[in-house]
């Protein structure tokens, strides 16, 4: 159950990526974001190594190192230096990864007391938490000001 949530992260991180459209600047900008998007997928591929015979110390620590990609991803995307258009938006993608790693975080201390239900809940309500709204919501914003993404 918890492995089946988990791949859910890359599928949020993926909503991030960029197809790009519009001036030099913006599509500097994309190639930057696809740049950090891709780095930060190749982080997260360690996910897929939860399985339903890991131990609760096993999972904390893929959820620990999740959630210092999502930090290292952040801090990426904090140094892209974005259009003025794409400003705001791109202050809440950093802000987001850096409260979704605190979600795998707060995700890693159940594991570590193997209370694995509770690390089920709280990757179930990742789609939904603040760091993914926030997300979304860069997404829309960017899109809005004519920024393409792959996924939608």
């Amino acid at each position: 159950m918890v492995r089946r949530h988990l791949l859910l992260i890359p599928a949020l991180a993926a909503a991030l990526v960029a197809a790009g459209c519009g001036s030099g600047s913006k599509n500097d900008y994309v190639k930057s974001v696809n740049d950090a998007q891709a780095s930060l997928q190749k982080s997260l591929s360690s996910l897929s190594s939860i399985s339903a015979s890991s131990s609760g110390a096993q999972v904390a620590t893929t959820l620990e190192n999740g959630g210092n990609a999502l930090d290292a991803a952040a801090d990426n995307f904090n140094e892209i230096k974005p259009p003025d258009d794409a400003k705001n938006a791109h202050a809440k993608i950093v802000d987001g990864l850096h409260k979704l790693a605190g979600t795998f975080r707060t995700a890693a201390k159940s594991a570590k007391s193997n209370d694995l239900q509770a690390v089920a809940k709280t990757l179930t309500d990742v789609t939904t938490s603040e760091g993914a709204k926030e997300i979304q919501d860069a997404q829309n914003e960017l899109m809005a000001n004519g920024y393409k993404f792959k996924n939608s």
